[in-house]
């Protein structure tokens, strides 16, 4: 109730400031009264205190108006009690006796006007303050939520009720609890009754995972400072609240990011590793499996270049065979849908695109520039799975002999398929190599994307 009597004052005060004639009228019509009322009370007190009525005028006037309005009621009076009031009455001389009244009432009122004023600057003073604070408050770009000493909400900004759902009316008045998650308001409160014990500016919780909780009921993670305020005469505790969800997702995109790193790094140099001891097999020389095993962890390197650019989640195989096949793009003819597939699966899908490629160019049909590859692929369904089927038939080469020997090409060829759950054949024709090449669906990516 005082609040609202205050302020409704200051408006008033402010609407008399923004048209001083009003102010001047009412330091007129509150002098006449004055002198009104004195007449009324001329039989009781006579020549005695001329000027105890036009004290309130005087007051009024200063309040209304401020300095000059105030100078003016004083002066005013000065002359209707000077004239009407004061022995000799009806008459512009003075007496000893009624020079000394009008000193006195000239002091007097001088210092009802000066307190007002003053009185009146720290009320304006103070008023600005407050405006300030919550024009700040209201433009702040987190949510703030004043809350008082018992826990009920007594003020919230713009951005409290973008971030909880709440209109301002409908908080003003509740227990702060109902923006806490169900699960642990009752320990809030506990929480909350310790901190208005010993009040602090300091953030909430340190080192826990602090959620707030939404209209709808949903939570939400938040990072939230205390700071101890006096809020419209009250103690309270301000409460900014920042919504840390962006923040929150980017530190899990980064840390499962680390983690892949650090298996894929892993399984680089597992890889490695064993394509070093592949290759250093008993019956080639040193020059030769310098030239085999730099081509390899090329290879590697490149697919893991492809695999970079996709964040490590997923590769096109049109892309996986263009990069493999390079300057022999006119002699590969390649038909049927595209496919994305995992890192682990285009790591083992660019090893085989390299070896029939390799062998190819040396001992097939890319080793004559009339020879063709052709290369299906394709969606194909066996019971409940699914298979991407893959077909490598070369023509146009010179005539294949029999194979004797098993090597490292063919054992990337035959059992990299195995670690997906699927199966690969070679079949060594007159006419060229066949290779054909099936993997479930469901191992090999972790989406697919097919482009007829």
């Amino acid at each position: 109730m005082f609040a609202e009597t205050a302020t409704s004052a200051l408006v008033a005060s402010m609407v008399t400031r923004q048209r001083p004639i009003v102010s001047y009228a009412i330091a007129l019509v509150s002098v006449l009264l004055a002198a009104w009322v004195r007449w009324l009370a001329d039989g009781l007190l006579g020549g005695n205190i001329p000027f105890l009525s036009f004290f309130p005028a005087v007051l009024v006037s200063a309040l209304v108006g401020g300095l000059w309005v105030g100078v003016l009621a004083t002066a005013l009076s000065m002359v209707v009690a000077g004239y009407f009031f004061v022995s000799p009455t009806y008459e512009w001389a003075l007496t000893a006796r009624g020079v000394l009244s009008l000193l006195g009432f000239v002091i007097v009122s001088g210092s009802i006007v000066l307190v007002i004023v003053l009185l009146r600057h720290a009320i304006d003073t103070i008023a600005a303050q407050e405006q300030n604070q919550r024009s700040l408050i209201e433009s702040a770009p987190n949510g703030i939520v004043v809350v008082g000493q018992n826990g009920v909400i007594m003020g919230v900004n713009a951005c409290a009720e973008r971030l909880f759902g709440y209109e301002r009316t409908e908080l003003i008045g509740k227990s702060v609890e109902v923006l806490v998650p169900e699960k642990i308001a009752s320990v809030h409160v506990g929480f909350r009754e310790r901190f208005q014990q010993a009040p602090e500016t300091r953030p909430m919780g340190a080192g826990r995972d602090l959620r707030a909780r939404r209209r709808d009921g949903s939570e939400f993670p938040v990072e939230i400072g205390l700071n101890p305020v006096n809020w419209e005469g009250r103690r309270g505790v301000l409460a900014t609240v920042t919504d840390i969800t962006e923040r929150k997702q980017h530190e899990e995109r980064q840390a499962i990011l680390a983690r892949e790193l650090e298996h894929r790094v892993g399984n680089m140099f597992a890889v490695i590793l064993a394509t070093i001891r592949r290759t250093l097999t008993r019956g080639r020389s040193i020059s030769e499996a310098e030239h085999i095993l730099t081509q390899r962890v090329q290879l590697l390197a490149d697919a893991h270049a492809v695999l970079s650019e996709s964040l490590f989640k997923e590769v096109s195989v049109d892309r996986l065979l263009a990069n493999s096949i390079g300057s022999f793009s006119e002699q590969v003819i390649s038909t049927g849908p595209d496919i994305a597939v995992k890192a682990k699966a285009a790591e083992a899908l660019s090893f085989i695109f390299h070896e029939l490629l390799t062998n190819a160019v040396k001992h097939g049909a890319l080793s004559r520039p009339v020879g063709i590859v052709f290369v299906t692929k394709a969606i194909e369904r066996e019971g409940e799975r699914e298979l991407f089927r893959f077909l490598w038939r070369e023509t146009g080469g010179p005539p294949i002999g029999a194979v004797t020997r098993q090597g490292f090409g063919s054992f990337i060829l035959l059992e990299f398929p195995k670690q997906f759950g699927g199966g690969a054949k070679l079949d060594y024709r007159a006419d060229g190599l066949t290779y054909d090449l099936s993997l479930p669906v469901d191992a090999i990516r972790n989406d697919a994307l097919r482009t007829e």
